[in-house]
């Protein structure tokens, strides 16, 4: 009987197969993006922004038109702003064949990896960002401004990883920050985003809004 026993454990363990692979984020931003040159005064060109720039789903925390300077931040999906690669598992066992391919930056997935000879574990992923920026306007002459927009992301990762032996939950928090046309990466396994970068698209939507 025992024999039998060793028999079909080999056989069921040798069904199960995994695979995990993490590709990097390929955004990049040009030089100068974050960075627009509009042809009014300084005052005109301030005066039109902040009621604009409240009409978005930015939160103005600090104005002070004498420095030329508008804090504002972004909470929410970081899908939309930020590049944190590719994440693809691959697990077959006795239930069948799954594959799983998302973003990284994603703000919530639950997925599976196969750990050879360690076992299953259920993910439960959630990535969230907080986009904190200094907009500063800039006289360039009489006619002239120019309005830069510098970014600190900060980027916040919770996993819940469930070992399919026993269920028992484990939660993982960590965080990075990096700045404008920069990336951090975090510690950690091919499982999840080991890196995330600026597109630039942030900057962008906030200089869009400034005429």
């Amino acid at each position: 009987m025992r024999l039998i026993f060793v028999s079909v454990l080999a056989i069921a363990l040798a069904g199960c197969a995994g695979k995990v692979e993490y590709l990097r984020p390929t955004s990049s931003v040009a030089l100068g993006a974050n960075v627009k040159s509009i042809a009014k005064p300084r005052d005109a060109v301030w005066t039109a922004a902040v009621p604009e720039l409240g009409k978005r789903f930015f939160v103005i925390n600090n104005l002070d038109k004498a420095s030329g300077l508008i804090n504002i931040s972004y909470a929410g999906n970081p899908e939309k702003f930020i590049d944190c690669g590719r994440i693809t598992s691959y697990v077959k066992n006795a239930q069948g064949e799954r594959n799983y391919n998302f973003a990284g930056s994603k703000s919530q997935q639950s997925y599976e990896i196969m750990n050879p000879g360690v076992g299953l574990f259920f993910i439960d992923r959630r990535m969230s960002l907080e986009g904190r920026v200094n907009v500063i306007f800039e006289e360039v002459g009489p006619n002239e401004t120019r309005v830069t927009a510098n970014t600190r992301y900060v980027v916040q990762r919770q996993r819940v990883v469930r070992n399919a032996a026993n269920n028992i939950p484990q939660t993982l928090n960590d965080s990075v920050t990096f700045n404008t046309a920069s990336s951090a990466a975090f510690a950690g396994p091919a499982d999840s985003a080991a890196e995330c970068a600026a597109t630039g698209a942030l900057e962008r939507e906030i200089l869009e809004a400034i005429r």
